[in-house]
């Protein structure tokens, strides 16, 4: 029963993610308003304020996008400067042929705020038409243009042409003069890791998660009859080499980025990153002093041979999984040490299971239609009346003839 159940689940995600990617590439575009403060939270329990901004961005949008479907708006809190918390609002846009770049570049120029009133989005929030045909204002806070415009340019994505909703490839670089154990422990450590391999990738930060880092295993030599005996590159140093693993969502990808969709697109965009020194750039900007003062990435090193290595081990060899179906922020949920998959018996049994249930079924109804026709063609009281002269008529048959008697004269 674990087998069919198990079966049953996956079979779910399949469909839902067939649903989920129906269509042609660039029809659905995922993208963010950010408003000031925290009071637009309350977005989320007022539906009244959800259709008003609905509205609000597809009449924002140019005039072929006016019949897009636009998702329901969620609200989630965002810091775009320090000490000042926000709300972000994503949402998605859905029309056949529709583009990621004229959404995003459509949204920027409503935000913007001109010196003679509010910015277009800002009026259509205020004079906004709901499904009943009557008209509301928006009860919230003013959008944040600034931040808006920030999120609008890192967080307008345009689907991948093929890659499933929610699947991810798994990769890895190596880095020396850190310890596996003290990374796992910095939690600054691993947000700055996962924004230096986005700017390697020209993915959003939010399309990189599951970061690990392991102490480095450097292959081995085994004979018969001996030992394994490691392999010591001339670099290599014990305890202070360190394979950071991560996963990369490909559903998804930011206006501008080149969309990756393969495990080989990905392994070779983060070989050349390395071997032109931008990997290591982006390593020393982001770990420095300005973002992560007692960051453990600080004196870290690319490794570039050893990164090869481990690239084309785990990029190229392993297995990459798909998650459940989700939006751009799925970021994780998948890696190379997944297993979603069915072995050969358990597909069998559900296989098995499927092929009797839907003969049971029609064995019932073709009882069922049977019964119907028994009863429409012979009532109950015939039947039973027919049962009995049948029974008689067995019982005489059934009985001794009597032997004729001769009369004593």
């Amino acid at each position: 029963m674990a087998a069919v159940r198990r079966g049953l689940l996956l079979l779910m995600g399949w469909l839902a993610s067939a649903a989920a990617t129906q269509g042609v590439p660039l029809e659905i575009v995922e993208s963010a308003l950010v408003f000031d403060s925290t009071a637009t939270m309350s977005l989320n329990d007022d539906s009244d304020a959800k259709q008003c901004l609905r509205w609000a961005v597809r009449a924002s949008l140019r005039a072929t996008y006016s019949e897009a479907f636009l998702s329901l708006p969620e609200a989630t809190s965002y810091v775009y400067d320090i000490g000042e918390t926000d709300t972000k609002v994503s949402f998605s846009v859905n029309l056949p042929g529709i583009n990621a770049e004229s959404v995003r570049d459509d949204l920027k120029s409503a935000v913007v705020e001109p010196s003679t009133g509010p910015s277009l989005l800002m009026a259509n929030l205020e004079n906004c038409s709901l499904p009943d045909g009557t008209w509301t204002s928006w009860p919230y806070d003013d959008i944040d243009a600034d931040a808006t415009s920030h999120v609008l340019q890192t967080e307008t994505y345009r689907r991948a042409s093929f890659a499933d909703v929610g699947a991810v490839v798994s990769s890895a670089v190596v880095l020396g003069g850190l310890r596996a154990h003290n990374f796992n422990a910095d939690e600054v450590a691993i947000t700055q890791f996962g924004i230096v391999i986005a700017g390697a990738l020209q993915a959003a930060t939010v399309q990189i998660d599951n970061i690990v880092a392991e102490e480095y295993k450097p292959p081995s030599i085994q004979d018969d009859d001996d030992p394994p005996v490691p392999v010591l590159e001339d670099d290599y140093d014990e305890g202070l080499t360190t394979t950071i693993r991560f996963d990369v969502a490909i559903h998804y990808w930011p206006v501008g980025a080149t969309v990756l969709e393969t495990p080989e697109a990905i392994a070779q965009a983060l070989k050349t990153a390395i071997s032109d020194g931008s990997l290591q750039s982006n390593l020393d900007f982001y770990a420095g002093p300005q973002f992560c003062a007692s960051c453990v990435l600080r004196d870290a090193t690319v490794n570039v041979e050893l990164s090869y290595v481990k690239i084309d081990e785990l990029t190229m060899d392993e297995p990459h999984a798909v998650a459940a179906p989700c939006t751009a922020n799925c970021g994780g949920g998948g890696g190379g040490d997944d297993d979603d998959g069915l072995d050969e018996g358990e597909a069998a049994a559900v296989a098995i299971f499927v092929i009797l249930a839907v003969v049971g079924v029609a064995g019932l109804i073709f009882w069922l239609y049977r019964s119907n026709k028994l009863r429409e063609c012979c009532p109950s009281e015939e039947v039973e009346a027919s049962a009995g002269e049948l029974e008689l008529d067995k019982v005489s048959s059934s009985a001794p003839t009597p032997e004729p008697q001769t009369e004593m004269v």
